[in-house]
């Protein structure tokens, strides 16, 4: 009853605000966690011009509907609010499907899957390049084509004097199609005298020469890249912590309506006067691209509290927020000492210094973070089951009512937050979450990390439309089997990025 009474007024309130019919979406038969304070229930949302105007029964919310309203039917799916990655290395994550390894791939079935899955990210027209291909595992030009019909790829087999690409290659190239065209052994025909896609020598190379130079570097490509992969896993925002300047990109790109994922865009600490943020302060921006926020790094050494001390403090009284990154005892109690001391040199504020790992923090330290209100930033999978081993007490840092925020570090690492979540609800024994308080760290903490608790985090009448359909309900099947779970719907801004289907 009271879940119901909860959905009713969120369904009451929106009304009086918004006014009848005025939904161009609705969310229908879904069993909707909002994760507000209460972790009410309901089964539809109603949004309109990308923010949810109504949380509440089927009834309800198709009241609110306007005649050409898209509806998604969730079929009684777990709908929950977008992932919010708080730690992420974007263009790292987005570069990862710049190279297509081919290595082992043992049939050319194999290597179209691995096209299939790599082109479906990409921007339309950006290269795919490989590199490994088996000459006894060739697919042919017409499975290429289908794989990939707007993206040129260009595969290079084990020797590199040969390489396989698709026609959209061979247009650019300028490579004849017909019979009619060279029949030197630098263009590989069938018996029909049409190119199968294998060149090499001279031809190869005038192929290759076509890439653009910047393929490598090509932001604005490698973050929409980034962005097509984190709409596949659920993820509607990141904060991209990889001390690069791409504010500007990343503003274009949004214009231009290339971002699936909403951006906090950090730069280095040491770097921010000289670069596009040093005139703005914590969390400036519009609700795709926001910036103001640096990150900084302790190591842990003996006479870093000082330097600390001076670069968190000079940052501070520019407005900006602070994030140290702290993995180990020292560090993370240097990094407790600088920013106690900046925040009682500068003067209250809400400043939320964050703690980028905090990683094999020493018990007692758990209890300052809670005092202070510095938030730490944490990586489940990446501490379980990376390249440092040994689970943080996140049970604790609960208990002490510290605001805990997930992310991946990815590239670094896997970007699916459903890895993150398994790993924090099953890896740590009694230092383990339940699987709200996980989810609640991917979504309500990570938005406060970042200013945004009012605008995301949770579903509800005023906040930004992102929300996510999982494959299963992560808060009743077993907890071992949340890492096979997957994305079904991700929506961003009312408008559906990713459908597995």
């Amino acid at each position: 009853m009271n879940v119901l009474l909860a959905a009713a007024f969120c369904f009451l309130a929106a009304v009086s605000a918004a006014g009848q019919r005025t939904a161009d979406l609705l969310l229908i038969n879904g069993k909707v966690r909002t994760l507000d304070k209460k972790r009410s229930q309901a089964e539809a949302i109603a949004v309109a011009d990308g923010r949810i105007v109504a949380v509440g029964t089927n009834v309800q919310v198709k009241a609110l509907a306007r005649p050409d309203a898209r509806v998604i039917d969730a079929q009684g799916k777990l709908v929950i609010p977008g992932f919010n990655d708080a730690h992420v290395h974007f263009t790292g994550i987005g570069n990862q499907f710049s190279h297509l390894p081919l290595k082992g791939q043992n049939s050319s079935s194999a290597v179209v899957a691995r096209v299939t899955e790599f082109t479906r990210l990409l921007p339309k027209g950006r290269w795919l390049l490989g590199a490994g291909l088996d000459p006894e595992h060739l697919p042919t030009l017409k499975q290429l084509d289908a794989a990939s019909p707007e993206n040129p790829v260009l595969l290079y087999f084990a020797d590199p004097k040969s390489v396989l690409v698709n026609s959209a290659a061979l247009r650019i190239g300028r490579v004849p199609f017909t019979a009619d065209g060279p029949s030197d052994s630098e263009v590989v025909r069938n018996n029909e005298g049409r190119p199968t896609g294998v060149l090499t020598g001279a031809t190869l190379r005038a192929i290759r020469s076509t890439v653009p130079n910047n393929y490598a570097t090509n932001w604005a490509e490698i973050a929409e890249t980034a962005s097509n992969y984190a709409a596949s896993l659920g993820i509607t925002s990141v904060q991209d912590v990889h001390s690069d300047d791409l504010l500007e990109t990343l503003n274009a790109m949004a214009k231009a309506g290339r971002l699936k994922t909403r951006i906090y865009e950090c730069i280095g600490i040491r770097e921010w006067r000289r670069l596009s943020q040093s005139d703005i302060k914590a969390a400036s921006g519009d609700a795709m691209v926001r910036g103001g926020c640096v990150k900084g790094t302790a190591s842990g050494g003996d006479g870093e509290v000082g330097d600390l001390r001076r670069a968190i403090s000079d940052a501070d009284k520019a407005g900006l927020q602070v994030m140290i990154h702290a993995i180990g005892a020292r560090a993370n109690a240097n990094t407790l000492e600088a920013f106690e001391f900046v925040a009682g040199q500068n003067g209250r504020r809400d400043r939320r210094f964050r703690i980028e790992h905090a990683h094999n923090m020493r018990a007692e330290d758990l209890s300052r973070l809670a005092r202070t209100s510095i938030i730490p930033s944490m990586q489940p999978y990446l501490f379980f089951y990376g390249h440092n081993t040994g689970g943080d007490n996140f049970r604790e840092l609960f208990r002490l009512g510290v605001t805990v925020a997930f992310g991946s570090d990815a590239s670094i690492t896997d970007f699916n937050p459903l890895l993150g979540i398994h790993v924090a609800v099953n890896a740590g024994g009694d230092r383990s979450l339940s699987v709200g308080d996980a989810l609640a760290a991917y979504t309500v903490g990570s938005a406060y990390a970042e200013f945004q608790e009012n605008e995301k985090g949770t579903l509800g009448p005023g906040k930004l439309a992102d929300f996510v359909i999982l494959s299963e309900d992560i808060f009743t099947i077993d907890p071992m089997k949340i890492d096979r779970a997957h994305v079904l719907t991700t929506v961003v801004d009312g408008k559906v990025v990713y459908d597995a289907g």
